[in-house]
Formats: C-alpha cells, structure tokens, sequence
C-alpha cells in the first residue's frame, strides 16, 4: 500500500479505492480505514452504478463502497 500510495502521488494529491461489502472483505475494510481512507460520500454501487434508494440487491463482489484519501 506504501509503495501504491506513493506512484498515485506522483500524479495525484487524491487516491480512491472501492471495497466489497460482504465479510470476506472485512479484513480489507478494516486495513482501509486504518490507513486513513473514509467513504468518498457516493454511497453503495452494485454493478457499476449507484445503487439507488430503496432498490435491491445481492450482496455478492459486484456491492461495494468506494473510499478515498488525500495524499499531502
């Protein structure tokens, strides 16, 4: 992640990230966060899209949420 985080700066003062919702990513989540990252506000995505209000889905790889963090 160190090394990753440093390339992105050479282009960017932001990186982003997405993360699966289900519990085969909570060790990902958790390592996120710890390392600064915070939901970019967006809210959940499913299949490429914001998942609108009240609309259903499988929480399956295709769910997540995108993260972000500034790099300076």
């Amino acid at each position: 992640m160190d090394v990753a985080e440093e390339l992105a700066k050479k282009k960017s003062d932001y990186v982003s990230l997405a993360v699966g919702l289900h519990n085969v990513y909570g060790s990902a989540q958790r390592m996120y966060v710890k390392r600064g990252y915070i939901p970019d506000g967006s809210g959940v995505w499913y299949n490429g899209k914001i998942l609108e209000p009240y609309s259903s889905c499988v929480n399956d790889d295709d769910l997540i949420l995108y993260f972000s963090k500034c790099l300076i």
